[in-house]
């Protein structure tokens, strides 16, 4: 009895599984893309590829099909949007502000916070959060990335030239930046190991192998992959020490509070992310300790590898190009006197920087595709998409697109001159658009320019290899394949 019971269950959830398949066939079917498989799609064929294998597939997929691609995954269906106008119309509509649920393997280390959220919640707290990001307040952050930017060089000339892995150590930098200007915190990661540090790396390792890893789709595959005790243990010392910042921080800001005149509180500029979300007054809400956990364990997120990443592949552009590197070089000695600090107005007065900066964006964008979950039937540009689904923004093709940015492959900081930049704004978007751009992109600019202007300063960067070809792979954040490895060669002891 039980087994025919058990039988017939089956038999229902197999009719149900075809018969989704079949409206999925049928609405996405037009979709140019890849040829489907009616029962799995795409799926055979996407689980094949690595990270690296993937992200040349999709661009594949580009050159092929077009600026509309579908790809379907046995129950899921991406289309990808990769024509400007396209993503201002879908981007600039607050009928696709959630996030794709793909996301949804972050929720345990960073909660709802900015970046999870949506709907009311998302609106309330993004506007309460602008205050975080006053011009002023992001001024009093340069002296902190100078600092650490010391730090880094440091490291750099300790390896006396010889070839380095430059993106782990930028991310001990832009952890060190991060932690200082949310939390107020120096957890000295570029200098020494720590519980916390080993957590941030293993939770940021694992998170990705889990977006491209078929056990790692869903929880409960994954508690059964080797990679579940360690992620639970990095998430306890995260929420443990994230938690004790909060609180001392909290009982610090009541104590000035109950002893001070409102005068003599501390100017708004010289408060961290966590200040600002402990004070209403500045926020105009009251925000719950986990709340607040949320928030600063999404913008660490939000601001580490992207940063990294980005800072990486300029590094590599200057070193691969070297008349480049050799003008940014003359700028920063001409804009930053020697030996003497980096300031807001100095780093507003390096153009050409800016200008290399911008150009390494388009090329190397940190996050090359964004995506939004689609929770009604809808139809875009003519196409039909169903319910559950993922409208995917493809800014690593529209950069490389040579109809929006003619020879797209070679680097020239030029294009982005006033005079060739009479282009639909939304073919570059290496902060994304819309409503959901990224809050912290001034922050993150002050800081490229910053570590870079310190880096370039003390250090000449050489490739090792004249003809390395560059490999990248996909995971959420754009990444060189095997590290990033550059000399870096002590300036003062160049032949004059």
């Amino acid at each position: 009895m039980i087994a025919y019971i058990l039988l017939i269950a089956l038999c229902v959830l197999i009719l149900r599984f075809v018969a989704f398949r079949y409206n999925m066939y049928r609405t996405v079917g037009p979709i140019p893309g890849p040829p489907v498989n009616f029962l799995f799609g795409n799926t055979l064929e996407l689980l094949r590829y690595d990270t690296n294998m993937f992200f040349e597939k999709l661009m594949e997929y580009f050159y092929r099909y077009g600026t509309i691609v579908r790809l379907d995954m046995l129950n899921k269906c991406w289309v990808i949007f990769s024509s400007p106008t396209d993503v201002e119309r879908i981007i600039s509509s607050n009928e696709f502000n959630r996030k794709s649920l793909d996301y949804g393997i972050l929720d345990e280390w960073l909660g709802n916070g900015i970046l999870l959220d949506h709907g009311n919640s998302w609106f309330t707290n993004r506007r309460a959060l602008t205050g975080a990001f006053h011009f002023k307040i992001l001024d009093s952050y340069v002296p902190v990335f100078d600092e650490q930017a010391d730090i880094l060089v440091d490291k750099l000339l300790e390896h006396k030239g010889a070839p380095v892995d430059v993106f782990a150590l930028i991310k001990l930098y832009t952890l060190d930046v991060i932690l200082e200007t949310s939390m107020g915190v120096r957890c000295r990661a570029q200098l020494e190991d720590s519980d916390y540090v080993r957590a941030v790396s293993n939770l940021s390792r694992i998170t990705f192998w889990r977006m491209y890893n078929a056990m790692g789709f869903s929880d409960i595959t994954f508690r059964l992959t080797k990679h579940y005790k360690t992620y639970r243990e990095s998430v306890r010392i995260n929420r443990e020490f994230t938690t004790s910042v909060i609180k001392k921080r909290r009982a610090d800001l009541l104590a000035t509070t109950d002893t001070s005149e409102p005068e003599t509180k501390p100017e708004k500029a010289r408060l961290s992310l966590l200040d600002i979300l402990l004070r209403s007054d500045i926020t105009g809400r009251q925000f719950s300790d986990d709340e607040v956990y949320s928030q600063v364990n999404n913008f660490m997120f939000a601001g580490h590898d992207t940063t990294s990443s980005a800072i990486t592949f300029i590094l590599y552009s200057c070193a691969k190009h070297p008349d480049v590197q050799q003008r940014v070089y003359e700028e920063i000695c001409a804009e930053i006197p020697a030996d003497e600090p980096i300031n807001q107005q100095r780093i507003n007065n390096l153009k050409y920087l800016e200008l290399v900066i911008k150009e390494s964006l388009r090329m190397f964008p940190p996050v090359p595709y964004y995506s939004r979950h689609i929770d009604h039937d809808t139809t875009q540009g003519g196409i039909r998409l169903q319910k559950g689904s993922t409208i995917v923004f493809g800014a690593y093709m529209m950069h490389h697109n040579p109809e929006y940015f003619p020879d797209p492959e070679h680097f020239r900081p030029e294009r982005f001159e006033d005079s060739e930049t009479k282009r639909n704004p939304f073919a570059y978007i290496p902060f994304s658009a819309g409503s959901r751009n990224c809050i912290g992109q001034k922050f993150a600019l002050n800081e490229l320019k910053t570590v870079l202007a310190k880096v370039l300063r003390q250090c000449k960067v050489v490739l090792p290899d004249p003809n390395f070809e560059l490999k990248m792979k996909m995971e959420l954040v754009l990444k060189p394949v095997n590290g990033m490895h550059l000399q870096f060669l002590d300036r003062k002891k160049l032949p004059a």
